[in-house]
């Protein structure tokens, strides 16, 4: 990503300010914050900076009279520019590899045992779907537009599944394009699953897309950009719930209720993993804040990861917490549990 550089003072302030909230969980006043910069500094120095930094939204001052808070604008910063993950201690190490057993179990089974166990280690709440489309029959396709560059497409099944996938359209088609896409679709493929209806379409209609029929080549394109196995049936996972109860930004009654409400919708879950799964198939994807358009207006950090699992299917994990968590220690514990699932599918 890339971001305004701030000049050197600026930046040491910042990321001083920041380090100090994540340890400290209160708003960092000038004074706390003299007495961990590196360098002697004048409270009087360092307020005029943190008064630069609030004019330019990298922090927020919750009170008049209390001190200042990394925005999520700082946040990316800091995770972008100074954040390493670390390895897991031997402990952690111990107990992230209990999430590797059951791995060639069904999906949702490992999903299940994995969740859990990610959620006790890491902390937090760990959202878990299984992706079961390979084994699904197509009934119906529909696309539906839901505002610029974006669509939504329903695979429903012959024995009643259906799945939402949330897709780009940066051809902007309109609600009459896509009704006669999903339309054709319905019934040139219907009895196919969907791998075999995306190796028709990837296939046998590139001679047809070369030859100039648009409502075909318009189909191949997005069947381009919908990965090549779906969800038939969603089961969301969620493990840890309670735990985020524990964190400050969540001691307000009313806010962790709204927190629980949100974490309840799982169609609002599937459609967030289903989002993301794409990207997160070869590192860890993290979203902060806003970034995540599912849970945008709460203060939270989302650490997205996808695993193939052969014809099984696949399966998306998102490790949720708040903005003000050790990110090191999280990045570092989730790509280390990473590089132990693909190994271990691999037979290394």
């Amino acid at each position: 990503m890339t971001h305004t550089r701030l000049n050197a003072r600026s930046e040491s302030v910042l990321k001083t300010l920041i380090e100090a909230y994540l340890q400290e969980g209160e708003p960092v006043g000038s004074r706390l914050l003299a007495k961990r910069y590196p360098e002697p500094l004048s409270s009087a120095t360092i307020r005029n900076v943190l008064a630069d930094l609030e004019g330019e939204d990298w922090v927020a001052q919750p009170h008049t009279s209390a001190g200042r808070i990394p925005t999520e604008r700082a946040y990316r910063y800091y995770v972008d520019r100074w954040i390493a993950p670390a390895p897991p201690d031997p402990a952690a190490e111990a107990r992230l590899a209990e999430a590797l057993d059951g791995l060639d179990l069904e999906p949702e089974a490992w999903a299940r045992h994995a969740s859990r166990t990610l959620a006790e280690v890491m902390g937090g709440v760990c959202v878990a779907l299984p992706q079961r489309l390979i084994h699904s029959r197509l009934a119906r396709l529909e696309f539906i537009r839901v505002g610029a560059g974006r669509l939504v497409a329903i695979w429903v099944g012959t024995r009643g599944e259906v799945e939402h996938r949330l897709m780009d359209n940066p051809w902007n088609y309109g609600e009459a394009v896509l009704t006669e896409l999903g339309n054709y679709a319905s019934a040139q493929f219907a009895g196919l699953t969907f791998p075999e209806m995306r190796t028709r379409l990837l296939g046998t209609l590139q001679a047809a897309a070369r030859a100039g029929e648009s409502l075909q080549t318009r189909l191949q394109e997005l069947a381009a950009r919908w990965p090549e196995e779906e969800a038939a049936d969603p089961s969301v996972v969620v493990s840890g719930l309670g735990r985020l109860g524990s964190f400050p930004e969540f001691d307000d009654v009313g806010r962790f209720r709204s927190l629980v409400a949100a974490f309840e919708e799982h169609g609002r879950l599937a459609r967030l993993l289903n989002a993301f799964a794409e990207r997160a198939t070869g590192d860890i994807h993290l979203l902060l804040g806003s970034e995540n358009p599912y849970l945008e207006q709460m203060p939270l950090a989302t650490a997205v990861r996808t695993f193939r699992l052969g014809s099984a299917g696949y399966v998306t994990f998102a490790l949720v917490g708040p903005l003000r968590m050790d990110y090191s220690r999280i990045l570092g514990g989730l790509r280390w549990w990473s590089d132990q699932v693909l190994r271990k599918q691999a037979g290394a």
